[in-house]
Order: structure tokens, then sequence, then C-alpha cells
């Protein structure tokens, strides 16, 4: 039986809970013991990942029986989702991974010689669904981008690809959210990322983790993206140059990934800077993946500098 995990706001504080289409199932109601052995939210429980999943697989066999006369039941409607993994100790993020986004952008759609990888700061880059994200100052192209996102369940060096794939637990929903404008590429030094993409909630994630074991192949996913209910991006993992675990692999021999960490895989053609076109307050943005989840955000108005601000530039 297939089930999601998702972690939720409740007057306990974050909890994590079992996701079925009939709603949701809190761990520490389901079983007194879990918490005191695994953790009361998903982010403590990757650090146990791999003797928790027995027990999670047994707690959502028991939920699908009880159903909504379960004293752990919450209803969808009532259920206030946050962010899977609050938070990471990194996130991690890989580009130039998909050939139709390198060619919408006239490069050579083939692989770099070394796979581009950066890092966002997670606990003030990373938001949960539903929430609405302010368009950050002084950038006039915020674009969107939908990217699957890797949670990883075990510790990981030196990684072969077969030890990659071994400690994924499981795939979430990304949206990438850059300014474009503040990329600076003609700037001597280099390409700045933190101002085009790791300010504060420019990354998405959620609303559910999708356990590995219930994603046969990541190659095979089909990833859209809407903006006002308008496509904008469609599709597939299989389009990529580096694949999932080979993403993860190679990452591991620079940095080692820790439980929780999330890495963002790319994303595919369709980006706004592609056609011209740019986010605005009052949007409202969907992404889906097949198999992992359907993440929605609202755009909102730029937060306010304080007066007088202006950023001191080193002549």
């Amino acid at each position: 039986m297939e089930f999601a995990l998702a972690n939720l706001d409740t007057a306990d504080g974050e909890r994590a809970a079992i996701a079925l289409p009939s709603g949701y199932f809190r761990l520490d109601l389901l079983d007194a013991t879990f918490g005191g052995r695994f953790g009361s939210t998903l982010r403590e429980i990757m650090n146990r990942w791999q003797d928790a999943w027995p027990s999670l697989v047994g707690l959502a066999t028991r939920c699908a029986a009880e159903g909504a006369w379960s004293r752990a039941y919450v209803a969808t409607a009532d259920a206030m989702l946050i962010t899977p993994i609050r938070f990471p100790n990194k996130l991690v993020c890989v580009g130039a991974v998909y050939r139709d986004h390198l060619r919408e952008f006239n490069l050579p759609a083939e692989r770099w010689p070394k796979m581009p990888i950066f890092l966002r700061p997670p606990s003030t880059s990373i938001v949960g669904p539903g929430g609405a994200v302010a368009i950050p100052p002084n950038t006039k192209q915020f674009d969107w981008e939908v990217e699957l996102a890797v949670v990883i369940g075990a510790r990981l060096t030196d990684a072969d690809l077969d030890s990659a794939q071994a400690a994924i637990a499981g795939y979430t929903v990304g949206i990438d959210l850059t300014c474009r404008d503040l990329l600076d590429r003609e700037s001597t030094i280099g390409v700045d990322l933190v101002r085009a993409k790791a300010q504060d909630a420019m990354a998405p994630v959620g609303p559910v983790l999708m356990p590995a074991e219930f994603v046969s192949d990541p190659q095979q996913l089909r990833l859209r993206l809407y903006v006002n209910d308008e496509i904008k991006q469609d599709g597939c993992t299989s389009d990529m140059l580096y694949s999932v675990y080979e993403q993860v692999a190679t990452i591991s021999r620079f940095i080692t990934l820790e439980p929780g960490d999330i890495v963002f895989t790319g994303s595919c053609a369709g980006s706004g800077a592609s056609i011209g076109q740019f986010l605005q307050p009052g949007d409202r943005v969907r992404a889906e993946i097949d198999k992992v989840g359907r993440l929605e955000v609202g755009i909102a108005e730029a937060r306010r500098r304080p007066e007088g601000y202006r950023e001191t530039l080193v002549e």
C-alpha cells in the first residue's frame, strides 16, 4: 500500500503524519512510543530513516484500516501542512541538467566538464505549501522553475550509484525561484547566485514526502508548472543529462550528505526567461510531479527596504 509523509502544524507543535487519500494520521497519536524512538517530526525521523521505515509501513496499514475512526485522524480540510523537512542541514542545487532547458537558452545540450553545484541557506530559503512568496526588492525578472527534490535518509560520502540510490529516503516537489536580472553574469567576480537564487523564501518545498519505495524509476517522472493555471513547463526527468543517482553520488564526493538534506535536481524547459515573462504580485504558481505531489504558492508584493537604504558597492 502506497502512502506519503507530511509535517503538520498542530496545537502541539510540528508533528509528522502519514498521508493517505482519506486524510492525515499523526504519528505521535498512532503510537506513543514512536516519537521516543524516531522523533516527532519528519526531520527527526530522517536521522533513523532505515530503522523507522518498517514501523511506518505497519502504521500506514493500520491507518487505512481505521480510517476516520482513528484518534490520530486529521481531515484534509483541517490539516495545516508545512514544508516536509524543516529544516535540512543543507539544500544543494544542481544546474544545467535538462537537455531541453539548455536548448531554450541556445546552449549545447551536453554534459558540462563539471556538474554545476551550489548551496542555498535552507532555514531561510525553504518555505512550505500555500503561503505567499514576496518578490525580492530590486528585481524585475522573478522567474519560476519546477524541480524534483530528493530527500536524503543516510549519511553519504564518496558514494557510488548503488549507495546513492540506497541513501534516498524519498522525493518531494521543489520550486526554484530566480531573480534573473540579479545573476550579474557580466561581473568580474562571476555569477551572483546568492542575490539571484538564495534570498528568503525562494525555495518552496512540499507538500509531502513520497517515500522512494513508491517511486520505481525517478527518471520517468513528468514535471509540470502552471502560472495562474496556464501551463509553462511540461517535461520529464528522462531528459536529464545527469541521472538523479549520479547527481547524489557526485555531490557526495565533495560534500558529505546527511539525513534530511535536500537536493534540487534541475529544471526542464519553460522558464519565464525563455519567453520574457516573469512573476507578478497576485500570481499563483502550481508545480506538479507525477507520483510525487503538487505544490502551490502565491506571489506577493516585494518586501520593503528600510527607508534610506542603498546597497554599498565596493569600488
